[in-house]
């Protein structure tokens, strides 16, 4: 299976995932997609012919295969402007500093969320609270483009809430954060699905996964006191809540930035999800 084979493959391996963050948190992923895939495309052809380099479908599939893995974990609302920054900073210093393809040190999708982080926090805290809690398709575009607030419309993820829930126990946590938790489980278990694909088609090794699995669910079992107002939460929790199953199968599996011996995938894994 050559590079192209296996970006297209990850990338149909993402669309469980997406399909579930559409349907949570509605049009605003599926228009941060859409710009970032316009964006990197621009990028990349830009790219090679500052270099006149002939461009090839592997170096082209991985840059669009980073820009959608960076859409993913970006807010529903974020402007277009930052979503375009956002590929800018993962392909140039992410990417094209390095080399181009298979050169670069670290996951470009994840230097990309590093600028936005560092570059507009609270813009990429912002997410909307449950499903069903959306903006007009009129309100969002004029959200996107600058031209109005987000009041109103953004909430607090269930990681936020367990995080701030002052004083109350998991139970009184839960009867707060439940919708959100569920609209949390069904995009992991999207990502999930994607993930076990990618191992049955040998695309990804299950140890690294399992590896960075093993590394949070282990410590949060043993450190977990059974749902006092001090807790720091379940399992179950810490493993279906956030960003950790898109994490365990496409951020940390990226072939040219994770090991290539098994003691390192173990090792890499467990400091990863520890």
């Amino acid at each position: 299976m050559n590079s192209n084979q296996i970006m297209t493959r990850t990338g149909m391996a993402l669309i469980p995932g997406f399909l579930a963050s559409v349907w949570v948190f509605g049009l605003g992923i599926l228009l941060n997609v859409a710009t970032a895939l316009l964006a990197a495309l621009v990028l990349e052809m830009a790219y090679h012919q500052v270099r006149r380099r002939p461009q090839t479908k592997a170096s082209l599939s991985s840059g669009l295969l980073a820009a959608v893995l960076l859409a993913l974990c970006l807010p529903p609302m974020l402007p277009f402007g930052l979503v375009v920054f956002g590929v800018a900073f993962a392909l140039i210093f992410g990417k094209f500093v390095y080399g181009g393809l298979g050169q670069n040190l670290f996951n470009p999708a994840m230097v990309g969320y590093g600028g936005l982080i560092l570059s507009s926090p609270l813009l990429m805290t912002q997410w909307l609270p449950e499903s069903g809690v959306t903006p007009s398709t009129l309100d969002l575009f004029r959200i996107k483009i600058g031209l109005q607030s987000l009041d109103g419309y953004t909430g607090a993820t269930a990681l936020d809430l367990l995080r701030n829930r002052q004083g109350m126990t998991l139970s009184e946590y839960w009867q707060l954060a439940e919708p959100v938790f569920n609209d949390q489980i069904l995009i992991s278990l999207g990502y999930l699905l994607g993930g076990i694909y990618l191992i049955q088609a040998r695309i990804i090794s299950f140890k690294l996964p399992l590896a960075m699995l093993i590394g949070l669910l282990v410590p949060s079992l043993f450190l977990y006191d059974a749902g006092s107002s001090s807790s720091l939460g379940s399992p179950w929790l810490h493993g279906l809540a956030g960003a950790t199953m898109i994490g365990a199968f496409f951020i940390i599996t990226d072939p040219v930035s994770s090991p290539n011996t098994t003691q390192g995938l173990w090792i890499y894994g467990l400091l990863v999800g520890g």
